[in-house]
């Protein structure tokens, strides 16, 4: 009918689907920034929006470097299942970034890493959040070279 009353009322469903997806993606990161819990996790995921867009295979040492769990001295010695948090290394506690930045033992790996950053006119150390961003292969490529068994 021409002229007469237009209705707003209906909305394609996708456009509902969409609103509650961000809705909940929103309620996601305010917890996410609100909880004390998950500190090296946010060094590679500073926002739940930027884990979503990483896409590639985890296995549990990269799981280990992520979540600072695990495998590393300074987690088990919190839970009573190591003396002390320290690196066999004995230079710092071990932790996820002294294995990242500082571990001599895996010194050929981390500079294989570095060569690889910096190729394409990256910069060295690189945060966290940047490893994972932009050369998540490379870290990846480290990660798999760690035997965590020999670390103890």
């Amino acid at each position: 009918m021409e002229g007469g009353p237009v209705v707003y009322d209906r909305m394609p469903r996708q456009v509902n689907v969409t609103r509650e997806k961000d809705n909940g993606l929103h309620m996601w990161e305010q917890q996410w920034m609100d909880k004390g819990k998950g500190t090296v996790t946010k060094t590679f995921f500073p926002s739940v929006r930027n884990r979503l867009l990483q896409i590639f295979q985890y296995f549990p040492e990269l799981t280990t470097m992520l979540t600072g769990h695990r495998k590393i001295s300074l987690y088990l010695h919190r839970f009573g299942l190591k003396y002390n948090p320290m690196c066999p290394c004995e230079e710092e506690e071990q932790i996820v970034d002294h294995l990242i930045f500082k571990r001599k033992k895996l010194s050929n790996q981390k500079n294989e890493m570095i060569r690889q950053v910096k190729s394409p006119g990256g910069n060295w150390p690189a945060k966290n959040e940047t490893l994972i961003k932009n050369y998540v292969n490379f870290f990846v490529k480290f990660v798999k070279t760690i035997e965590f068994i020999d670390l103890k």
